[in-house]
């Protein structure tokens, strides 16, 4: 075998070669040395080394590069350092083209002196981090080189990401193209209001439209935006200090985290109260998004997440449900905090107390409270008992007291239909595993959530059975077509075989024609 092939041969070949004996015998003090000659032969040095390496210590791939002479003598290893001189030289030896200089824990000296070699380590961190050089001022800083390693070459270059950037990209790039340009640049405004005049006059801005046009975009465009940091991220404080004979503060739209500071957010919001006369029983209805928008408070509207809703119970706490409001914010029935909160704001407003909440049903909500409805639909499957039960936890209800429908094995049913089918699944399908509202799936396409009336198990089988007991009665708009998708959707699923249960499925005496569709699907019937 050649070296090559001791390179790359299995753990299993290497303890097997006769020279690991010996070597065990050095480990052991039976042999002072190993054999003339053993550290010369290319083949002996490369299964030594790895045995050591990877057998004996177990070192990762990316730990055998930080190897130091304390492993070396503590493995008796000095013979195969005294021929390459350096670890560098071995661990190349041993594995070459595995390592590159960078992997050890120093570099060689000089290494860094040579600028075509901080370019070839740099391009390939660049193309690790699958960023391309045009990427570099957005991100190159300091921090990012210390992290890749290159704090002797920042270092060589007065710790300036510009000054090793122009020496790897000679006129490349200008030194405003950095996140953070030097601080010399920054305190030269004479430099800094030529380029903002060269830069408004490249886009086509007259002086006296800078408030209006000039942006953090544009800023961020021409890479300005470390420049501006100087400057608290404030396009009116910059222009304010370059070109004070020209400009004010009033000019300008409101600087950035002028909305954090709650008084001004009060005295803007009192403002346009105090302007359209409105009372503060009227303030849930009258603040929208609309009219922020057209006051031009669009800034006071985006620190508060687009929610006028928060902005009130910021300013106002404890004033205001968020049932007085026209809208929520969207995905904000998602949270389930917010349910809760609604739930009990409810009950509070109209004064129901633990006795009337099982009262509370689709029916009540639907005369006194539509908006309830498509909460319960999307989140509890409409079930308000659910609601309920999850809002108000202190009172410890029992399903008895909203009198729902209790099957044989204590299992919730939703109409007597499904109490009916429970009951008989108990009876007849003995061997199975029968639950109720177990699993959610989850049907992208159409946005919807399905729970199924039934998951049953059997044996190695599972089926999804669905009762759709209003199928083409009209009494719900949406309920037939819901069902199509959820009979499509349910049927696409491989783990599952799906069964449908219609109301004709009732019609006859007895339950022959349920029978026959569950042996239809193979499930195994005693009845």
């Amino acid at each position: 075998m050649n070296a090559n092939k001791y390179r790359k041969c299995d753990h299993a070949i290497l303890i097997k070669n006769p020279i690991i004996t010996t070597y065990h015998d050095l480990l052991n003090d039976r042999i002072k040395v190993m054999s003339r000659g053993t550290w010369q032969n290319d083949e002996q040095v490369i299964v030594l080394i790895r045995y050591v390496l990877e057998v004996k210590l177990g070192l990762s791939k990316a730990e055998i590069p930080l190897i130091n002479r304390t492993i070396i003598a503590e493995n008796k290893l000095w013979g195969a350092l005294n021929r390459f001189k350096s670890l560098h030289k071995l661990i190349h030896f041993v594995y070459p083209g595995v390592y590159h200089e960078c992997d050890f824990q120093r570099v060689t000296p000089d290494y860094w002196s040579d600028v075509e070699k901080i370019k070839e380590r740099f391009e390939w961190k660049l193309k690790e981090e699958n960023l391309l050089v045009s990427d570099i001022p957005s991100f190159i800083t300091c921090h990012t080189l210390l992290k890749w390693g290159f704090s002797n070459p920042l270092k060589r270059h007065g710790d300036s990401p510009f000054r090793l950037m122009n020496a790897l990209y000679p006129n490349r790039f200008k030194e405003t193209d950095f996140k953070k340009t030097p601080q010399r640049f920054r305190k030269d405004k004479t430099a800094l209001r030529k380029q903002i005049l060269e830069i408004l006059q490249s886009e086509g801005i007259h002086f006296e439209d800078v408030p209006e046009k000039v942006n953090h975009e544009l800023f961020r465009r021409h890479h300005l935006l470390g420049v501006l940091s100087s400057y608290s991220s404030s396009i009116s404080k910059l222009f304010c200090s370059l070109f004070p004979e020209n400009f004010t503060a009033d000019d300008f739209t409101k600087p950035n985290g002028y909305w954090d500071n709650l008084d001004n957010t009060r005295i803007a919001i009192q403002q346009l109260f105090k302007r359209d006369n409105i009372l503060e029983k009227d303030i849930p209805t009258y603040l929208t998004k609309i009219r922020l928008q057209e006051a031009k408070l669009g800034g006071l509207l985006y620190r508060f997440h687009g929610s006028p809703i928060e902005i009130v119970q910021i300013l106002y706490p404890g004033r205001f449900s968020v049932l007085e409001f026209q809208r929520v914010p969207n995905k904000y029935w998602y949270n389930r905090d917010h349910r809760i909160q609604a739930m009990r704001d409810f009950c509070h407003k109209y004064k129901i107390t633990r006795k009337g909440l099982p009262l509370l049903n689709r029916a009540y909500f639907r005369k006194h409270f539509p908006r309830f409805i498509s909460i319960a639909d999307r989140h509890y499957d409409s079930k308000f008992y659910q609601w309920i039960i999850e809002s108000f936890p202190e009172y410890k209800f029992t399903p008895e007291e909203f009198e729902l429908l209790v099957g044989k094995d204590g299992q919730i049913c939703d109409s007597k239909e499904e109490l009916i089918l429970h009951n008989f699944f108990l009876q007849t399908l003995t061997d199975a595993d029968i639950q109720r509202e177990k699993v959610h799936f989850r049907n992208e396409q159409a946005d919807e959530t399905y729970i199924p009336d039934w998951i049953i198990e059997q044996n190695s089988s599972k089926y999804i059975v669905e009762y759709f007991g209003l199928y083409g009665s009209g009494l719900y708009p949406g309920y037939t077509e819901k069902a199509k998708r959820k009979i499509e959707f349910y049927s696409s699923i491989k783990d599952y075989q799906f069964m449908a249960i219609f109301p004709a499925d009732f019609k006859e005496e007895g339950f022959d024609r349920l029978v026959k569709i569950l042996k239809d699907a193979k499930v195994r019937v005693v009845y």
